[in-house]
């Protein structure tokens, strides 16, 4: 599983559904958000936009709520 690190935050990879894997969104040490993807094709998506240096801030989880790493205090 991968790991992508950010100034003020950490993205882990981790197992959900055999091939599909969910991103924990990890600030201070404590899980703010978990990505999960609804197919492999998304799950790449993810990888990928994560891999260009994308920051997660403003992405929907897949359960329809925005992910809003700058606005959690440290």
């Amino acid at each position: 599983m991968r790991t992508w690190e950010y100034e003020d935050h950490v993205v882990k990879e981790k197992e959900f559904d055999y091939d599909l894997h969910e991103f924990d969104v990890v600030k201070s040490g404590e899980i703010v958000a978990t990505i999960t993807p609804v197919s492999l094709d998304e799950m790449e998506q993810i990888t990928a936009d994560l891999d260009a240096g994308e920051c997660v801030d403003g992405w929907e989880d897949g359960t329809g709520n925005t992910i809003r790493v700058s606005s959690i205090l440290n």
